[in-house]
């Protein structure tokens, strides 16, 4: 079977939605109660388009198992649950749905990342096993404070704190993914198809 590595992109599209999360937040609290509809529509097609990205990609890596190894596990999985947390979290947006039962759902969701961060720190997985680890803890954590954010009368200060986290959680995957792109083009560079 041809090693298919898709893992380079699935990050930076990680990275990328991450960034689209701290923005909205941000621009969520920064806004006076009431004027967010338009807001919460818009953002919400932007996570349903990267959450049915990464739900489909995960999901495929789930079944196929194109890494080596016990990789499969702790890389695929948690790409599916990110699909799911945001094709959710996009459809309650454009339904103007509450965000109560979703946002609970992704902080239950978070609880296999954190399992998924220490494994990859324990058995050293990965190239960069404490960046990897770090950025699973660092979204496992923002995951699950995200309920927080359901309430209107959270405060600006938490709401900082997860734009924090999203932002640290987004700069770790940006730097993995594109050191991972650099590694595969090179690994790749001479490998012709059987056909040519």
């Amino acid at each position: 079977m041809l090693f298919m590595d898709i893992l380079d992109i699935q990050l930076q599209v990680l990275a990328w939605g991450l960034l689209a999360g701290a923005a909205w937040v941000l621009l969520k609290y920064g806004m006076p109660r009431g004027e967010t509809e338009k807001l919460d529509k818009g953002f919400g097609y932007a996570f349903f388009t990267i959450g049915l990205y990464a739900f489909v990609t995960g999901l495929w890596a789930t079944f196929v198992w194109p890494l080596p190894s016990s990789y499969n596990i702790v890389l695929s999985d948690p790409y599916a649950l990110f699909g799911i947390a945001y094709l959710a979290l996009g459809l309650a947006l454009i339904y103007g749905a509450g965000l109560e039962g979703i946002m609970y759902m992704i902080a239950f969701l978070s609880l296999s990342v954190f399992i998924y961060g220490a494994d990859i720190y324990h058995y050293g997985m990965t190239s960069e096993p404490a960046a990897a680890a770090a950025m699973y803890i660092i979204i496992a954590l923002a995951a699950l404070l995200s309920p927080l954010l359901a309430y209107r009368r959270t405060s600006r200060w938490f709401a900082y704190i997860e734009v924090v986290l999203l932002i640290l959680g987004a700069l770790l995957a940006a730097y993995i993914g594109a050191s991972a792109t650099f590694e595969h083009t090179a690994d790749w560079m001479k490998w012709v198809p059987f056909y040519g």
